[in-house]
């Protein structure tokens, strides 16, 4: 009895200690921009977009995993094999995407910021740059453990979308239903929405920062198999916060045919129907979100130029060690705050282009993860299984031909 007692104990300390990259990165997945584009999507086809839950589900489990696994194996970041498998030109091609795509979301974040601070009624002018610096100097003066406690702590303020559901007084019926139920039709523009919130699930900067995570944490192969469990809880906590957001949106905004142009718009429009605190809720989901979005996805880019190009870059490594890494990460944190404090910008339109470019670049990453996770020389005996090398494949054609749908019916206005 002793023996089976220390034996759980040991194991329930190994699965606390490995907790973090898996649900952090999957949670920051539902950022400011993440809200806008789930709440826009509810917006416009109601329960009809829930069919793509399940299997983006699915899809960003095995992803994630697959990032994690090599991160462990191979102790190097997916940043770190493509330039070294694959040279510095391409090396440059994929940091220069990964960049612009990365800012667009870190604006899109920030802005988020910025209106879920107007709807509490505080001057953006004044406490939206005071909260920029204090995340940079947060994430720049403390160490990895600690700035990972404040990523976890800012992910329980999600549970505000779960209430809000509730208080929205859905079809719950309905709602589930419509999780392996398809309805409506498949339009293009049903499509380019389907591709947008594939992209702000599965983004590129998502894999990108899961591997560069799980390596600053330093696991090891013997603690594989409870990273693995913690990247499958991480996929399954953050699409049950989507889908109880877009509930929240769909029993509200969608089924009284309103139009909103952001998610704060969502967090106004929502308060008629399920009550102000509802509407309070929302919003503080919303500015939590983007706390959470633009320190991550800025890492992302961090962590990704680091690798890249050779330099040094850690969250346990002081501003003088790591100088360029958190001068990348400063960077984009200024120029998402000056664009977002512009007169008169609306960001929304851009919010959803930018994610769907991120999941049109999806299978992009894929032929990365696909090409290293199977190559015995960097994963030895923990190379990908058929199911996962077919849940990449078939994922990329699926993509690619929504991706070109999409397109094509934004461009003839179908």
């Amino acid at each position: 009895m002793k023996y089976w007692l220390n034996n759980w104990k040991r194991r329930l300390l190994i699965a606390v200690a490995i907790i973090g990259p898996g649900i952090i990165t999957a949670v920051a997945d539902n950022d400011a921009a993440g809200v806008s584009t789930y709440s826009m999507a509810a917006a416009t086809f109601g329960y009809q977009i829930f069919i793509i839950l399940i299997p983006m589900t699915i899809l960003l489990a095995v992803t994630q995993e697959i990032g994690a696994r090599i991160a462990i194996v191979a102790e190097k970041g997916l940043a770190d094999l493509i330039r070294e498998r694959y040279g510095v030109r391409i090396a440059l091609v994929m940091y220069g995407l990964l960049f612009f795509v990365n800012l667009a979301v870190v604006i899109m974040n920030v802005a988020g910021l910025k209106s879920a601070l107007i709807l509490f009624g505080l001057n953006p002018y004044i406490f939206l740059p005071a909260i920029i610096v204090g995340l940079f100097l947060f994430v720049a003066l403390n160490s990895y453990s600690i700035v990972e406690r404040f990523f976890l702590l800012l992910i329980v303020f999600y549970g505000t979308y779960i209430a809000s559901a509730f208080m929205a007084k859905p079809d719950w019926g309905l709602a589930v239903q419509s999780l392996v139920v398809p309805t409506g039709s498949i339009t293009p523009r049903f499509l380019y929405t389907a591709i947008a919130v594939i992209g702000t699930t599965i983004t590129a900067w998502g894999q990108f920062f899961i591997n560069s995570y799980v390596k600053d944490k330093h696991l090891t192969i013997e603690q594989l198999k409870y990273s693995r469990l913690e990247v499958y809880l991480g996929a399954i906590v953050t699409d049950t916060l989507t889908f109880f957001l877009m509930v929240a949106v769909a029993a509200t905004i969608f089924a009284n045919k309103l139009t909103i142009t952001n998610a704060a718009g969502a967090a106004l429009a929502i308060t008629p129907f399920a009550g102000q605190f509802a509407g309070l809720l929302f919003g503080i989901g919303l500015l939590f979100a983007g706390l959470l979005g633009c320190v991550i996805v800025a890492l992302t880019t961090a962590y990704a130029f680091s690798e890249f190009f050779g330099y040094s870059g850690s969250l346990d490594e002081h501003f003088r060690q790591s100088r360029l890494f958190y001068t990348t990460l400063l960077v984009q944190l200024v120029i998402g705050t000056i664009v977002a404090l512009m007169p008169n910008i609306s960001l929304f339109k851009i919010t959803l282009a930018a994610n769907f470019v991120n999941g049109a670049i999806l299978p992009i990453i894929f032929f990365f993860l696909y090409q290293f996770a199977n190559n015995e020389a960097i994963m030895g005996a923990h190379v990908n299984n058929k199911a996962q090398n077919w849940m990449l494949a078939i994922s990329s054609v699926i993509i690619i031909t929504s991706v070109i749908v999409g397109i094509v019916g934004q461009l003839m206005g179908w």
